[in-house]
């Protein structure tokens, strides 16, 4: 360990040269130099019209100039300076703006390593940011999770991260578990907070008041961890996209109704039973909210090898999945084939329910669909909607009717109607700490407002405070 942060160290006082823009075709290309030396190193291969040094030159400026290496010239680029107290990271920066093509990103990166700059991911920057206390955990999680994002909703909330929603919600709570401990060891706030005139709190001088007042605050605490737990779900499925399987008898429209959602022939669609052999996903977007669509061989008995193999990467595909769309023909008599469907629905929901039940899959993962409602109705829909217990949705994939309600059901339990700066918790890291803060205060809580376990309170206090600051500090502090 000791060898471990002695390596750590050194690194953190290098200057680093990071590529921000992906390898490959492109317009622009953009590498950024951060640390100490980071202008200094770039002055060496910059050249720039009445430019001699950038170490001298205004911050929060674009300079144009020539990339050069022993007198020979590179690239035409602009340099956007940033001193040390307005940059990202916390360190003097450069950032070099140069054409976007392989050859000439690679060519500038090798020149700043030779003068000095260490070659270092993207991501090191944040660590920068973070270390240099520019942002918290929190921000540099949400700054990661907005390169793989997969919708415009996504990228909005987590740019509100960013900026600080959850984590100012949070600094809130601190604030309450302050006004908490003061009320236990009897202390008079200086300043008190506008919160301890909440329902009528009066006065922070009142005795055995301060404790009647802790009744506002704690609930007020609990009411806050509460809100944000609820945001969970939807931050989550956000930032890691829902599996969503479509499971169901050969020939039932699987296909069809997966070409029908992604709104163009995709799947392979054939009158035989049996066709898709193998699975096949897409990443499809409802209402902002991101999922995993995978449409699978359906699940019956088979002699032939090869489905018997797409039906077993069936049930390797249901064993991740998040929620399930399950289909039925509404043209064909229930049978046998359904009623397997049913049993690995049944074995699926047993094995989802058996963990944590923090992580819990509940009924309501299953979309059972009637499809083929364009033709006669064969199927005894009584039978499917008592062993399910959940709504029906009846739709024509074919027809492309009845699409809107399975999208409704799809996203029913997130709140998409999203309030900008509102915080969300949009991993599990977070949503496992909330959820410990929010267990340690059910069982503790009444220790908070009585006199006589002033121990205990502070001891829970302290503990709710650590949950907090791990949140907003990441899992480092608990070495």
């Amino acid at each position: 360990m000791i060898n471990e942060h002695k390596s750590d160290t050194f690194q953190e006082q290098q200057t680093i040269a990071s590529l921000v823009t992906p390898l490959g075709e492109g317009g622009i290309g953009k590498i950024i130099v951060s640390g100490r030396h980071a202008l200094k190193i770039v002055s060496k291969i910059f050249q720039g019209k009445g430019v001699a040094d950038l170490s001298e030159v205004a911050s929060q400026k674009l300079y144009y100039g020539y990339i050069q290496e022993r007198g020979q010239k590179i690239d035409e680029v602009i340099v956007h300076i940033i001193k040390q107290e307005d940059s990202f990271t916390g360190e003097y920066v450069a950032e070099i703006n140069c054409h976007g093509g392989i050859h000439v990103l690679m060519r500038i990166h090798k020149c700043l390593q030779s003068m000095g700059a260490v070659d270092a991911p993207w991501n090191s920057l944040l660590g920068r940011s973070l270390e240099n206390g520019r942002i918290d955990f929190i921000q540099k999680e949400a700054l990661q999770e907005i390169v793989e994002i997969q919708t415009r909703l996504g990228a909005k909330v987590l740019l509100d991260q960013y900026g600080g929603a959850l984590s100012g919600a949070l600094r809130e709570g601190l604030k309450m578990l302050e006004e908490i401990r003061r009320g236990v060891s009897g202390d008079i706030s200086p300043h008190p907070s506008p919160l301890a005139f909440l329902n009528g709190g009066g006065s922070t001088s009142e005795g055995n008041g301060l404790f009647q007042k802790n009744d506002t605050f704690v609930s007020t605490l609990i009411n806050l961890i509460r809100g944000l737990l609820e945001t969970a779900p939807f931050g989550i499925a956000l930032t890691t996209p829902q599996v969503l399987v479509i499971l169901g008898k050969p020939n039932v429209g699987k296909s069809t109704l997966i070409n029908t959602i992604l709104g163009e022939e995709r799947m392979l669609v054939h009158h035989e039973p049996g066709t898709t052999r193998d699975y096949v996903s897409e990443f499809i977007s409802v209402e902002g909210v991101p999922f995993e669509l995978v449409d699978t061989a359906g699940i019956r008995d088979t002699g032939d090898k090869l489905e018997a193999l797409g039906v077993e990467m069936t049930q390797e595909q249901l064993r991740r999945a998040d929620k399930v769309i399950a289909v039925f023909d509404n043209s064909r008599p229930f049978d046998k084939e359904d009623e397997g469907i049913l049993d690995a629905l049944y074995a699926w929901l047993i094995l989802k329910t058996s963990g944590d039940t923090s992580q819990k899959t509940h009924a309501r993962a299953i979309l059972p669909v009637i499809n083929k409602c364009d033709l006669p109705a064969n199927l005894d829909k009584s039978r499917i909607g008592s062993a399910l217990q959940q709504p029906l949705c009846f739709l024509s994939a074919l027809n492309k009717d009845g699409l809107d309600g399975l999208n409704k059901r799809l996203v029913e339990e997130f709140d998409t109607v999203y309030k900008p700066m509102g915080p969300v918790v949009f991993n599990k890291r977070q949503y496992q700490l909330l959820a410990k803060a929010d267990m340690l205060l059910k069982k503790d809580k009444e220790c908070l407002c009585v006199e006589h376990e002033i121990n205990k309170a502070l001891h829970v206090i302290d503990e709710l405070k650590k949950i907090f600051m791990m949140c907003l500090e990441g899992n480092e502090s608990l070495k």
